[in-house]
This record gives C-alpha cells, structure tokens and sequence, in this order.
C-alpha cells in the first residue's frame, strides 16, 4: 500500500475518533442551554422560589468548581478509556432519573450527579485526542474540539428552545439520554484501548484535594445563601471566617508540596496574576446574561422557549465569529488589544440592556446579546493564551485545568450574585410572591421589581465586567521580562 493510501486510512480512524469526542461536548452544551431556557418551566412545575430554581444550576456549578482539579488527579490513576466510559454513564445515570424527578430537590440532587460525569468526561476529551492523534495531527485533533464546542454554543439555544416549547424539558433530558448512549456505543466501538499512565501515586495531594473541594463548596454557599440564614447572622460570618482560614491552611499547605493543586508562585508573573483576575470577572459578567435574561424574556415580556432561544443563538453566533479570528490574530498582535475590546463591548452590551427595561424593543436586545457574545468571543481565546504565555510548557496542562476551574468559579459567582439580587428586590413585595406566580400578565407592582431587580443586576454585572477591562490592561508581556 502506498504511503499516501497508509495516511488516508489513518485519517479516517482518527475521524471515527474524534466523534464521541464531538458528541460528548454538544450533549452537554444542549444539557446547560436546555436547563438555562427551562428554569421559569421547572419553577411553574415545582411553585419554586427564584433562590431555589437557582440552585437547578448552581449545583451543577458547584461540583464542577470543587471536583474539577480532584477528579482530573484522580483520572490519572485510572486507564483513559475506563475512566471516560465510566464518567458518561455516571452522567447518563444522573441525566434519564432527573426526568422522572418528581420534586425540584431529586431533581437537583440528580442533576450533580450528572455533573460528576461532565467533568470526569470533559477532562477525557482532550486526553483522548492527545493521546491517540499523532504529534502532527494533535492541532488538528484539538481543532475538531473547539469547533464543534463553538458549534454547539451556536446552535444548542436554538435547538433546546424549540425541545422545550413543543415537548417540555423531561422529553429533552430523555432525549440527551438517549444520545448520550450512542455516544458510549461509539466509545466503546472507535476509541482504541490506552495505556495506564504512570503515575507516583505518593505525589497526589489528597490533603490539597480536601480543602480544595472544602473551600470551593463553602465559596458557593456563602454567595448563595440557600438556607436563607441572612449576611450578617451569626452562621454566615462563621462560614466567612471559616473559609477565610482555610484558605489560609491551604496557601501554608500548598506552598510545603512538591506536587501542588494550584501553584502559588505563579501569581507572582503580572501576566499570570492579571489574566487570571480577568478571566475569573469576565465569565462572572458573562453567566449573569446566561442567567437572568432567558428568565426575565419569559417571565416578563412573555416570549417562548424557542424565541428565547433564538435570542441566545445569536448570542452564541458572535462569540463563534469573533472566536474564529481572535486566536490566530492575537499571536500576531498581542493579545491586549482583543481581551480588553472585548470586554469593553461586553460592558456596552450589559449597560445598554439594561436602559431597554422598560421600554423593551426585541431586535436591540438580540443586537446587544450579539454584541456582547462578540465580545466574550474575542476576550476568551487571547485571555487563556496569556495566561498560559506566562508559564513553563511542562505546566500547560494543570495550568489549562486551572483556567476551566476559573471559569467555573466566575460562572457560579455571577449565577449566584445575580440569584441573589433579583431575590432581594422581589422579597421588597408586600405581595410575597414566587417566582412560579410571575407572568407578564403579574400586577405592576410585582414587575416593576423585577425590572428594577434585573436593571440592577445588570448595571453590578457591567461595573465587574470594567473591572476585568481594568485587568486585561494590566496583562502586559513587557512586564514579564
């Protein structure tokens, strides 16, 4: 056989490869848009209070923010291949019992269930292109990941809008299920035997772990609040003062090891330091949109799933168009002049929505949502490109487990703050509402807060988004070297 024909056949099982990878990232960008656009459905379905249909995300946000770096350690023990198969079923399992939830608690008990699997597999991707494709396809391998997750993020919205209008959010989990299941057929089928890695098993920080997870959980509930024991109460100072001094062991333990969960000398490098602090506000700033607007578009001006959805997809079609260039033309100009951009239109986005609440005009919105998703496009790909820029290649792949943590914790603090302040202003109602009793038909008294509630949340959430502009300024290579 010829060495062009040797090539084409490997092409071809690298192709096989790749498709449960590609499945995998969009069942659960499907599962987050389905469970984002379907929360003002579940809180009719179980009379929830908006605290408590927060916590349908938030527990999600929580597991992937504690468990991440511990579960990635863990999966170093374990055979690639077992490790992935095994985080989908955990997935799957969590995903087809949360249909038949028949309370908001099994519901979101089962939810972080399935969120186990999504980080346990999400970290199984990437290692099974790295490990599998050869060194001279790796680029093109990691490629397919990013394409099909930025597909995804476009068209997911629209897709899980019109599930949910026309057969509800339990047909949808059901049908992710079931897609997820020929996923694992796939798996199974293309995705070859990989060796055990070799790993010292005396170097895991277990210690690390633990306050890790302690200190992720806690950060969580202190923003949160769910168990409404107020800010200043007697339990919520003690969980501050609690995490505060974890915090403080785990920077003593940390800086002791030799194989550390975060590496505390790295805040050292301005580039490190300032990327990270962007990054972390940015997706804040990014989550409260995710968030509170399918919420208020259903809730208030009363659009559909599926228009609703649309919305979003728009959303994500900036952040593909604008994540296309942004990453090549950043190594050829730097990447300052496309993080601080971006976020600069990402706060014009979020102030500008913020003048359209009451007097709502449906083609700004979707124009400010596009150009906010613009905006996170062109900021996200030269923001981790900085931060990696800062570190020696041998930490890439903690410090690329770093940057999704992160992302995570921006994600759960943004959810959460958001939650948070739109709960304070309908709690101000002499009417003691929930979420469940509000339509756009509602009294004026019961909207007006909502309205403002909303204004609110959006003006904090584009004074965190200046901040991180703030931070990506100070991200200069100059100040490395």
């Amino acid at each position: 056989m010829s060495y062009a024909g040797k090539i084409l056949i490997m092409d071809k099982k690298l192709f096989f490869i790749a498709f449960p990878v590609i499945f995998t990232a969009n069942i659960y960008l499907l599962d987050f848009n389905t469970t984002v656009l379907a929360i003002p459905a579940m809180a009719d379905e179980f009379d929830l209070s908006l605290k408590l249909a927060s916590w349908i995300i938030l527990s999600a946000s929580i597991v992937m923010t504690a468990f991440l770096m511990p579960i990635g350690k863990i999966s170093d023990l374990l055979s690639t291949k077992f490790f992935y198969v095994l985080s989908l079923v955990i997935y799957l399992i969590g995903m087809i019992l949360a249909s038949y939830s028949n309370n908001v608690y099994f519901l979101i008990f089962f939810k972080t269930i399935a969120a186990v699997g999504t980080v346990g597999s999400s970290i199984m991707m990437f290692v099974v292109i790295t490990s599998t494709f050869p060194k001279k396809y790796q680029g093109l391998g990691l490629s397919i990941i990013t394409t099909s997750v930025a597909f995804g993020m476009m068209v997911s919205p629209f897709i899980a809008g019109l599930l949910l209008e026309n057969y509800g959010w339990r047909f949808a989990y059901k049908l992710i299920f079931f897609i997820g299941l020929f996923t694992v057929l796939m798996t199974l089928i293309f995705v070859p035997k990989l060796e055990k890695p070799i790993v010292d098993k005396n170097l895991f920080d277990i210690k690390g772990m633990i306050y890790f997870m302690v200190i992720m959980t806690l950060f969580v509930f202190i923003i949160n609040d769910p168990f409404s024991f107020g800010f200043f109460s007697f339990i919520h100072i003690l969980q501050i003062i609690t995490f505060l001094l974890l915090i403080f062991l785990f920077y003593i333990h940390e800086n002791k090891t030799t194989e550390p969960i975060l590496n505390f000398s790295n805040y050292k490098k301005p580039l490190y330091l300032w990327g990270s602090i962007s990054r972390t506000l940015g997706f804040a700033g990014f989550s409260i949109l995710i968030f509170i607007n399918p919420i208020f578009l259903q809730k208030v001006i009363g659009l559909s799933e599926s228009s609703t959805g649309t919305i979003l997809f728009y959303s994500g079609t900036g952040t593909v168009i604008a994540s296309a260039i942004s990453g090549r033309l950043s190594d050829k100009f730097g990447h300052r002049i496309f993080t601080i951009s971006g976020m600069i239109l990402s706060f014009i986005a979020n102030m500008s929505l913020s003048f359209l609440a009451n007097n709502f005009n449906l083609q700004l919105f979707t124009l400010f949502m596009f150009i906010n998703g613009f905006g996170i496009g062109l900021w996200m790909a030269p923001n981790m490109s900085a931060v990696l820029s800062s570190v020696n290649i041998n930490q890439y792949g903690s410090v690329s487990a770093y940057l999704n943590l992160l992302r995570n914790i921006g994600m759960a603090f943004g959810q959460s703050l958001a939650a948070t302040i739109l709960v304070l202003f309908i709690a101000s109602s002499s009417l003691n509402i929930q979420l469940s009793e509000i339509n756009s038909e509602s009294p004026q008294e019961v909207l007006t807060l909502f309205i403002n509630g909303w204004r609110t949340t959006l003006i904090i959430s584009s004074i965190i988004i200046l901040i991180s502009v703030f931070a990506s300024y100070k991200t200069n290579e100059r100040l490395e070297k």
